[in-house]
């Protein structure tokens, strides 16, 4: 399978993804023969639940990972992100400027 070249996440891409998370139910959700099982059992003993047509067994499981993934995955972005820009400014101060190069040594 070949991947589609990519662009980078902007913060708003990410703000925006990272709202839609924050808005829908709150996990875990749980995959079950034909559905997918929201939250925690409220106090009648049952779940909130999405029924899904002609579902595969994996999409229900992909779309019940997603709940909990996704925030995981969004936080794990905004840390490397953090991380290449602190690397890429001390790659900066580092670098001379063209005609001080002499200056430094």
């Amino acid at each position: 399978m070949t991947l589609p070249i990519s662009h980078e996440l902007s913060d708003e891409e990410l703000t925006r993804i990272e709202r839609i998370a924050e808005a829908a139910t709150a996990g875990p959700w749980i995959a079950q023969a034909g559905s997918v099982e929201l939250g925690v059992c409220n106090e009648l003993g049952s779940f909130a639940c999405i029924e899904l047509s002609n579902a595969s067994a994996a999409d229900q499981d992909f779309i019940a990972s997603a709940r909990q993934d996704v925030p995981t995955l969004l936080r794990e972005v905004r840390i490397l992100k953090a991380r290449l820009h602190s690397l890429l400014e001390g790659e900066n101060r580092s670098t001379p400027e063209p005609g001080n190069i002499a200056a430094r040594h």
